[in-house]
């Protein structure tokens, strides 16, 4: 291993670090703000290795981020924008085909992009989890280690945060 393959390797695992952390906090702002800093961090790391579709898919991303970011605010509101990444998304996986691997990252997004554009926390950690077994797949199969460890990881913090917010606090209720 030379210290480039360790560097490329170090800024995907930044950008995963962002985006784990971030939904530990019951607040979508947070969450979307970590979501932009880690499709930065995400595209040098993805076009270092060569992952054309992901470089793309974060670039995507990144303007997603943005916009829904801002979506209280009128200009952002409008559904068009939800189906406008979603489309994006899907015509991204198509324009930079590398073969049935491309359409993971364009699964995975489009689980992302709803989870982004709901304002209900509970459905946002479901389907971030859901976005998570398609990268994982193709972070093996582009050779993104440090993605694919980190993926393991943010499927446990997935699944730990509806636990902690959603399962536990349904029980508590229920309790009372």
């Amino acid at each position: 291993m030379d210290w480039k393959f360790i560097l490329i390797q170090a800024i995907g695992l930044l950008g995963n670090i962002a985006v784990i952390s971030a939904v530990q906090f019951n607040n979508r702002k947070v969450v979307l703000g970590a979501q932009a800093l880690a499709c930065v961090l995400w595209s040098v790391h993805y076009g270092a290795l060569g992952a054309v579709t992901a470089l793309c898919t974060n670039f995507i991303s990144l303007g997603r981020s943005v916009v829904f970011y801002f979506n209280d605010r009128r200009w952002a509101k409008s559904r068009v924008w939800l189906w406008l990444f979603l489309a994006l998304f899907v015509g991204n996986s198509l324009l930079t085909w590398e073969g049935w691997r491309s359409i993971l990252p364009g699964i995975g997004m489009c689980a992302t992009t709803l989870a982004l554009w709901t304002k209900n926390e509970k459905k946002l950690r479901l389907l971030y989890l859901c976005s998570s077994p398609p990268w994982l797949i193709y972070n093996i199969l582009c050779g993104s280690y440090s993605c694919t460890i980190v993926e393991i990881i943010a499927l446990i913090s997935y699944i730990s945060a509806i636990y902690r917010f959603d399962i536990r606090k349904t029980k508590a209720k229920a309790a009372n």
